[in-house]
Formats: structure tokens, sequence, C-alpha cells
């Protein structure tokens, strides 16, 4: 296929530009992921206790969002080069104030730097993917951004947990700094150098950044606190819920009509880049779930730790630097159909779940592998194939607003998914449990009496059962109502993924880049 190689060859210095920031990019994943695995530590050796340290990832998730929203608009104003090279130097400043500071007001501080330096840097891979890469290589431009989103936190959580058992979190924190010595190289060398446009701050949308970071933040703390304080049942989320409510049209309507916005909500009566909008919503909550439920179903009942839980990261991690690249040479294929690829692949997620449902309590790390093999595949079709749909309808020069559309979204996915699921297992453990035991006392005859038939222990049923015999007894019920909750979680996937997959009804053809072919054509 002569559109598979770089068209006038592709100038090494923009190839190095690209590495650069998504080695920034990788680099911010595994730190944050640092203070999210040691949280333990953390809270112990700042002496704090887990309502503060809940507020760590609150930050966190608040300045990711913040700097995703802005990120594109910056690197216009100060130019690429430059703001990506600050973003980077921030990630390191903030990574060795994390190893030196023991104040739990100014780590937290710090964390929350942390998430806007992640939220500067992630845009920034997009941008440069849609404005300097050439139509030929394009896609692999996407599937280097969706390392970030499948390769990251998949491979990142091992190695963190290994460092974090080995030389402790500090050590962490300051590994970033060679890191982004080697990324600020990259960068400076390879991303080109654009005049600047401080004239942009003449025009700055005030009221859109007020009302933007105001929503992003409400979004935020009532999705990350809202199982800690009882969702609506908590008149301080209860007012950020009616905030946002408020906030959200009047973002959009400044938007709108603003001259120089931060983001362009006209792009969205594209179906294509709508529909990329929505699915890449559903699916990072869907790629959430397929990640983490494994690991949150082996610790909760075998008590794994994260060294423990390695393989099954490293399943998803790994494949995805050959996969992610073999899907995107696919798609340069004329005759193949994205959109097909989507559906594909989330049939395969599907299935993923569909097989992880069947989970029993005995199920140890090795019964999770096959399912979480076929996701990975069907991880890399569907991610590459959305940025190809969704992208396929923008044009170079409104890169900026798509990338700060799509990552702005992709920051509020994760804290809501996260916030979501968490209801859910909560809600279903709940009703399991309400269930089960009201089974067992309405039957507790019937079982006494069959128990040298069926060969259970009927000691737990007895009138005057000793305690230790009921603490046995709470224990195996307790296995039980945490399975059936996470066989429901599971199932729920299942059902987001089919609705995803019918989305795609709404979409245009998009073809390769390198052939220039209308959508739709």
């Amino acid at each position: 296929m002569s559109g598979g190689q770089p068209q006038q060859g592709m100038p090494l210095h923009l190839i190095c530009g690209l590495l650069g920031v998504l080695l920034g990019c990788l680099t911010a994943d595994m730190n944050a992921q640092a203070t999210s695995l040691a949280m333990a530590d953390i809270q112990g050796a700042l002496g704090i206790g887990t309502r503060l340290g809940s507020w760590m990832t609150t930050l966190f998730d608040v300045g990711e969002a913040m700097g995703m929203l802005i990120a594109p608009w910056l690197a216009i104003a100060f130019s690429m080069r430059r703001f990506a090279t600050f973003a980077t130097l921030l990630l390191g400043v903030v990574g060795v104030g994390c190893a030196l500071v023991h104040t739990p007001g100014v780590f937290l501080m710090l964390r929350f730097g942390q998430g806007l330096s992640t939220g500067f840097l992630i845009p920034l891979l997009m941008t440069t993917a849609l404005r300097f890469l050439t139509p030929s290589i394009k896609l692999m431009g996407f599937a280097v951004y969706a390392l970030t989103a499948t390769f990251a936190p998949n491979l990142g959580a091992p190695i963190v947990a290994w460092a974090h058992q080995s030389v402790g979190y500090d050590a962490l924190y300051l590994s970033v700094v060679p890191l982004v010595a080697i990324a600020i190289v990259l960068i400076w060398y390879g991303v080109p150098q654009d005049p600047l446009h401080l004239d942009r701050f003449k025009k700055l949308d005030w009221r859109g950044l007020l009302l933007g970071w105001t929503l992003t933040t409400c979004i935020v703390i009532v999705a990350t606190q809202g199982e800690r304080l009882d969702w609506m049942a908590s008149p301080f989320l209860v007012c950020l819920t009616l905030v946002a409510v408020v906030v959200l049209p009047l973002f959009i309507y400044n938007e709108w009509y603003h001259p120089v916005p931060f983001i362009w909500p006209q792009i969205m009566l594209r179906p294509n880049f709508a529909f990329g909008t929505v699915m890449l919503f559903g699916f990072i909550i869907l790629n959430f779930s397929v990640s983490l439920l494994p690991s949150g179903f082996l610790s909760s009942l075998h008590g794994y730790r994260p060294l423990q839980s390695m393989p099954l990261t490293l399943i998803i991690g790994l494949p995805s630097l050959v996969l992610l690249p073999l899907v995107a040479w696919v798609l340069n294929f004329k005759r193949v159909d994205a959109r097909w690829f989507v559906v594909a692949g989330l049939a395969m997620m599907m299935l993923t779940c569909w097989l992880h449902a069947q989970v029993a309590p005995d199920w140890m790390r090795q019964n999770f592998y096959l399912g979480q093999a076929i996701a990975t595949v069907g991880e890399a079709m569907v991610v590459v194939s959305l940025l190809k749909i969704a992208t396929g309808v923008v044009d170079p020069t409104e890169g900026p607003y798509a990338s700060a559309t799509i990552n702005t979204t992709r920051a509020l996915a994760a804290p809501v998914g996260t916030g979501l699921i968490d209801w859910f297992l909560r809600h279903r453990t709940d009703v399991h449990s309400t269930m089960l035991l009201d089974r067992v006392g309405t039957h507790r005859a019937e079982l006494s009496q069959s128990a040298p038939l069926t060969g259970h222990d009927a000691a737990a049923l007895a009138p005057h059962a000793d305690p230790s015999v009921l603490a046995a007894f709470a224990q195996q019920m307790n296995r039980q109502v945490e399975t059936l909750a996470y066989a429901d979680g599971w199932r729920l996937m299942l059902v987001l993924a089919g609705v995803l997959m019918l989305t795609c009804i709404v979409t245009q053809r998009v073809y390769p880049p390198r052939l220039k072919i209308p959508p739709g054509t």
C-alpha cells in the first residue's frame, strides 16, 4: 500500500517532538498512579485519614479537567513548543515537591498541580498529531495518542506497584526527573516553533473560563465524593449538582458566540464528531471497568495486592504497543470501514463481560486471563477507529477545539465512571445481602434438616451458635454477596457496550486521511 509510507519523508524532528510529548504523557500517568497505589502509606506518613485522603484523588481529577479545557488555547497563545515544555517542566517540579513535602495542605496542592500538568500534556499529544503529522501516518499518530488511554494506565500501575514495594513512593516521584528531562529535549528539538500570539489574551474568554472550571469542578467533586458523602443525602453535593445544571447551558451558550472560545460547541452538530465524543465518554467507563473490576474482585475476596494483580494489567497494557499500530495500519486501507471495527471491538468487549459475569467465589487470577486477552484486542480496535471517525470531519485548523472537547470529556468520564461503578457495586451488594440473609432466615429450619443430605454445616443455624461459627458464616456470606455484585457489574458493562454499539448507526463512513475523500462519499 503506497499510502502506508510517509509522504515525502516524515521529518525526523517531528517524530521526535511527538515522542517527547508522548513520553511526558506517559510519565504523568505513571506519576499519578504512584499516589493512587501508595495512598495508604501517604496517609500514614502525612498523618491524615481517609476523609482528607479522598481529596487527593478529587483534586487531581479537578486539575486534570481544568488543564484539558484550556491546554489547546494556551498552546496557540504561547506556541506548542513553549507550552509543552512548560507543562512537562511543571510535571517534574511537582514530582520533586511531592517527594520532599510532608505537610498535608501543601501535598494536596501539589496533587492538584500534578493533575493540572497531566491535563496540560494529554491534549497537546492529540493536537500535535492532528496538526503536524502527514495524512499517510496520521492514523499512526492516533495510535500513539491511544497509548495514553490503554498502555499508560495499565502498564503504569504494575510498574508503580513493583517500585513502590521495592524503593518507596518518594523515589517514584523523583524518578520522573530524568524522564521529564528527556521529554523536554525531544520537545524542544522536534516541535516546530510558532510565533507568540499574546494578543489572544485581549480576547480571553473570562466568562467561559470561570463557567467551564466551575462546571468541571462540580462534576468531579460530586462523582468522586458521592459515595463517601452518600450522594444526594448530602446538602453539599446537592448544591454542587444544582450549580452544574445551571452552569452547563450558560457555558455552552457563551462558547457558542464567543469569538475566541475554549471549545467550539458547533462542532458537535457534526454526527461523526458528536458520536466520537459521546462514544468516548461511554467507552472510557467501559474500559475502566474491564481493567479494574477483575483487580477489585481479587483484592476484595482474596486480598490481592497491586503487585499480585500485575499480570492482569500487563495483558492489556503490553499488547497495545503492537495492537494499536497494527489497527492503525489496517484502517489505512480504503476498503476497511472503521465503523465495523468499532462494532467488532465492542462485541469482543461484550464477550469479555459475559465471560467474567460467570464469576465464582473461587476464581483466581488465571480465571480472568482469557477475558482480558479478548478485551485487549477489542480496546485497540475501538479506540483507534473511534478517533478516525471523530477527527475525520475535523479540519486541521479546528484541531485545538476538537482536542479540548474530546479531552475534557475524557477527563470527566474517568471520575464519573468510577463514582457510578462504586455506587452500583455497593447498591447491588446491599440488595444481595438482604436477599440472601432473608432467604436463610426464612428457610432456616429446612436448611438445618437438610444438612445431612447436602453436606453443608448447620452449626451457624443453631439457636445459640458459637460466635466463631457465626463469624465464619458471615465471611462466607460476604464472599457470595460480593461475587454476585461483581457479576452484576460485568452484566451492566455488557449492556453499556451494547448501547454504545447502537450509536454507530448515526455516523458516516470516513476514509483514510491519505485519500482525502470527504466523509460519507
